[in-house]
């Protein structure tokens, strides 16, 4: 998995998918398991992290 230093939010959405996808339908060994989901969970607080700005920009505006 290749990682970027600033990714978007939509690219992010797509490598989490990438990452359940995988997990779902692959026999993975443990240390895969373990990049994966490391992964997913950077991936996730990114997320969250875009979000939460993205909504505190919206509220300002209608402040």
């Amino acid at each position: 998995m290749a990682k970027k230093v600033d990714i978007s939010y939509s690219e992010a959405m797509a490598e989490i998918e990438k990452i359940i996808s995988t997990l779902q339908n692959a026999d993975c060994d443990i240390e895969s398991l373990t990049t994966m989901v490391k992964r997913a969970s950077e991936l996730i607080a990114l997320c969250r992290t875009k979000l939460r700005k993205t909504e505190s920009s919206v509220e300002k505006l209608f402040e």
